[in-house]
């Protein structure tokens, strides 16, 4: 059974897909696997407002914001120097 909800973006079309605010890039699924489908990473839209990444409406995580949304440690190279050099940002 699936569970029909409107688009997070317009609020009109039925959501009918899933997109990931942190992306699903290699390198993110290696270090976070199964944590980039967990809820706050993902926002139900529309084809229409998912179909151009250029939509204002669509967020985009850094994997600062991630990492902090899911009250994780960042697991990159770069992301555990900048959390070194501004802790708590």
């Amino acid at each position: 059974m699936s569970i029909i909800k409107p688009c997070e973006c317009c609020g009109v079309n039925t959501a009918s897909q899933r997109h990931h605010k942190f992306s699903q890039a290699t390198r993110n699924r290696i270090n976070y696997g199964y944590l980039l489908n967990q809820y706050p990473n993902i926002q139900y839209v529309c084809i229409d407002c998912h179909s151009s990444h250029a939509n204002p409406e669509l967020e985009h995580w850094s994997e600062q914001r991630f990492c902090k949304e899911l009250g994780i440690k960042p697991r990159s190279k770069s992301a555990l120097n900048k959390e070194i050099k501004n802790p708590g940002v």
